[in-house]
C-alpha cells in the first residue's frame, strides 16, 4: 500500500486515482493495485520552500521524477533504489506520469507516489508542477530519470530552489540534462558517451544498478518453474529478459535458435518482455517455423523466477546502458551470452562470468549458446563466478550508498553556492 504521506496529498490537493487493471482483466480494476493521487498544479509556484524535517536529522527527502514509457530497466532501477533509500531511513516520493505497472510495483513496496501531468516534450507547465510539488514535500534533492523527466525535473529544481541530479540510464543526448546540477550514469559507457558530447567528467558520477540479493533466494526453484511451463528437466532452455525493440537484438536471438534447432531439436527459448515490436517478432518466429522452440511470455512480474528455469541467459543488444537482466542472471548463477558492447562488458567478464560475442551476429550467438549447453561444467563455473561478481559490485546496498554520497555532495555544493 502507498504510505500515509501519499494519502495526505490526496486529501489536500488531488483526487484519488486507482491504476486501471491490466488489459488481460478486461478493463476491471485489480484489487491489489495501489491507490495513488493525481494532481493538476496550475497555480503559481509559492514563495519559499518547506523545511525538510528528515533533512534536519540527517535524513533526506528525495523526490524521484520519472516519465516512464514502460516498466523496464530505468523504471526498475529507480524502484529498487527508492526501496533501498526508504530502508535506510530516507523519505522517497516518486512523481511520475501514469504508468500502471510501475505504480503497482511502487505500491507493493510501500513507496509514496504522485501522478503528475508532466508527460510530453512540449509541456511547459510540467516544471512548474514539479517545482510546486517539490516545495510541498520539502524535498532536499530532485533525482530525475529518463530524458523528458531530466529536462522538466531540472527546470523544476531551478524554480523551486532545490538541487537536481539527472540520472542517465542509457546513451542519451546531453541537451536533456543541461539544467541539472550534477549527473549520474548507470555505467562508465554512459558516462563516456556524455563526456564525448562535451560534459565535464567531474560533473558525472557513475552509480551502478544494484539488486536485492534476498529476492533470488526465494522459491520456486528452477525445476518447479520448468514444470509450470511444461518444460522437461533436461530440456535445453535459454532465456532473454528485455523490452522488445530493435536495439535489444531479439531478431538475432531468433535466428540463432534456428541455427541451433538441428543440434537441439527440443531447445526452448523464453522471451520475457513486451514492446512495440512484439507483432513483428511473432511473425518472424512463425515464418521460421519456430513456434515450438520460441515462446514469447510478455511482461512478467515474476521474470526473476522464470530465469531460474534457463540454462543460459542471453542479451543480444545492439546498444545498452548496462543491462539489468544480466545482473539478475548473475545473482541466479546463470551463465550469460551477450553482445560485446560498451555497458554490457562492464557486467559480463568474457570467459569469466559469461561469453561475449559480436553484436548482430546470429552465428556467433548460436556457437556461444551451444558451447554452454554442451559443456555444463564450464557453464557452472561461469555462473558461480557471475554470482560472486554480482554480490561484490551490483548489490542494492552499494547502489544506495553511492546514491547517498552523490546526493549529499550535490546538496553541499548547492548550499555553498548560496542557493
Amino acid at each position: 500500500m502507498i504510505s500515509r504521506g501519499s494519502a495526505q496529498f490526496s486529501q489536500q490537493r488531488g483526487r484519488p486515482l486507482c491504476a486501471p487493471a491490466p488489459r488481460a482483466d478486461g478493463g476491471r480494476q485489480r484489487k491489489d493495485m495501489p491507490t495513488v493521487t493525481t494532481t493538476d498544479m496550475t497555480d503559481a509556484v509559492p514563495e519559499g520552500r518547506l523545511e525538510s524535517v528528515e533533512g534536519a536529522n540527517g535524513r533526506l527527502t528525495v523526490l524521484q521524477v520519472i516519465t516512464p514509457r514502460r516498466y523496464s530497466g530505468a523504471e526498475r532501477a529507480m524502484t529498487y533504489l527508492s526501496e533501498a533509500l526508504v530502508r535506510r531511513g530516507h523519505r522517497v516520493v516518486v512523481a511520475c506520469k501514469h504508468n500502471e505497472l510501475m505504480l503497482h510495483e511502487l505500491g507493493m513496496r510501500g513507496i509514496e507516489a504522485e501522478v503528475l501531468p508532466i508527460r510530453g516534450k512540449f509541456n511547459i507547465a510540467a516544471p512548474f508542477r514539479i517545482a510546486r510539488f517539490a516545495r510541498q514535500i520539502g524535498a532536499d534533492i530532485i533525482h530525475t530519470h529518463l530524458s523528458t523527466a531530466g529536462l522538466w525535473g531540472s527546470l523544476g529544481g531551478k524554480f523551486a530552489g532545490v538541487p537536481c541530479l539527472g540520472h542517465v540510464h542509457w546513451l542519451n543526448r546531453k541537451h536533456w540534462y543541461l539544467f541539472a546540477d550534477h549527473l549520474a550514469t548507470c555505467s562508465h559507457a554512459a558516462k563516456e558517451h556524455l563526456t564525448r558530447q562535451g560534459i565535464a567528467e567531474e560533473r558525472i558520477a557513475v552509480i551502478y544498478n544494484g539488486l536485492d540479493q534476498e529476492q533470488f533466494l526465494a522459491p520456486p526453484d528452477g525445476d518447479d518453474v520448468r514444470a509450470q511451463l511444461g518444460l522437461g528437466r533436461s530440456q535445453p532452455v535459454v532465456g532473454a529478459v528485455a523490452h522488445i525493440s530493435p536495439r535489444k537484438g531479439h531478431r538475432y536471438l531468433v535466428e540463432a535458435i534456428k541455427l541451433l534447432v538441428s543440434r537441439y531439436p527440443d531447445i526452448c527459448c523464453l522471451i520475457i518482455g513486451e514492446g512495440r515490436n512484439e507483432k513483428d517478432l511473432r511473425q518472424m518466429i512463425s515464418r521460421m517455423g519456430l513456434e515450438h522452440n520460441v515462446r514469447m511470455l510478455g511482461y512478467r512480474h515474476d521474470a526473476v523466477s522464470l530465469l531460474k528455469a534457463v540454462d543460459v541467459a542471453v542479451l543480444p543488444s545492439l546498444r545498452e546502458g548496462l543491462g539489468i537482466a544480466l545482473i539478475e542472471a548473475g545473482f541466479l548463477a546463470k551463465p550469460t551470452v551477450a553482445s560485446d558492447i560498451p555497458g554490457i562488458n562492464e557486467v559480463v567478464v568474457n570467459g569469466e562470468t559469461g561469453l561475449l560475442v559480436p553484436p548482430a551476429d546470429p552465428g556467433a550467438l548460436a556457437d556461444a549458446i551451444g558451447r554452454l549447453l554442451d559443456d555444463r561444467d564450464l557453464a557452472g563455473r561461469l555462473g558461480q563466478s557471475a554470482r560472486r561478481r554480482m554480490e561484490t559490485v551490483f548489490t542494492l546496498d552499494s547502489m544506495a550508498e553511492a546514491a547517498e554520497q552523490v546526493y549529499r555532495g550535490v546538496i553541499d555544493r548547492y548550499k555553498a553556492r548560496g542557493r
